[in-house]
């Protein structure tokens, strides 16, 4: 991770953001059908846009003035903020480079008052979804999304209590019995 800065910026400098968003995502079948929504949604987005703008949490990963890594997090309501999208140059992935912008969502979310973190992953993201399970988030779901698929429901606790209270919800009443 050396020669890498994290820096939280108003928005991701283009065209570079859309090739690296291109770059990350290449690995997706390309559908006909699903680019005709995307675009249609997109052009919705102004909603969203603005929600990021008031609350929301965009985080850039530069190697010098290049950017390598991005994170998007956006609030849904007083307490929660939804992780959007990240993604990672393939050149700069499993060098801890998507751990480190989450962690530092994590404290942005924490500075800022929310209660806790959410992200929605494809079931088959086993580097993301080991990455976050060792920052401390928790499967809390799943789901079926119609342009994803299969997808794995994280949540990231941020108050110490609220940590505890699902410590204790999750932990079985009774112990099983040793045999």
């Amino acid at each position: 991770m050396r020669n890498i800065t994290y820096r939280v910026v108003e928005q991701f400098p283009e065209p570079a953001f859309s090739a690296l968003v291109d770059e990350a995502f290449s690995d997706y079948e390309e559908s006909e059908l699903l680019s005709e929504v995307s675009r249609e949604e997109a052009s919705a987005r102004s909603e969203t846009q603005a929600s990021v703008a008031q609350g929301g949490i965009r985080i850039g990963a530069f190697r010098g003035e290049q950017l390598i890594g991005w994170t998007l997090a956006s609030p849904d309501g007083a307490s929660l903020l939804h992780m959007v999208n990240s993604g990672v140059a393939r050149s700069e992935r499993r060098k801890g480079v998507y751990s480190e912008l989450a962690r530092l969502v994590i404290e942005q979310a924490k500075s800022k008052g929310y209660s806790f973190i959410v992200s929605r992953h494809a079931t088959n993201n086993n580097a993301v979804i080991v990455a976050k399970l060792k920052l401390g988030f928790f499967v809390s779901g799943f789901e079926y999304s119609e342009v994803y698929g299969p997808l794995v429901r994280l949540t990231f606790l941020l108050g110490e209590k609220r940590r505890a209270l699902y410590k204790a919800r999750a932990t079985p009443i009774r112990r099983a019995k040793q045999q």
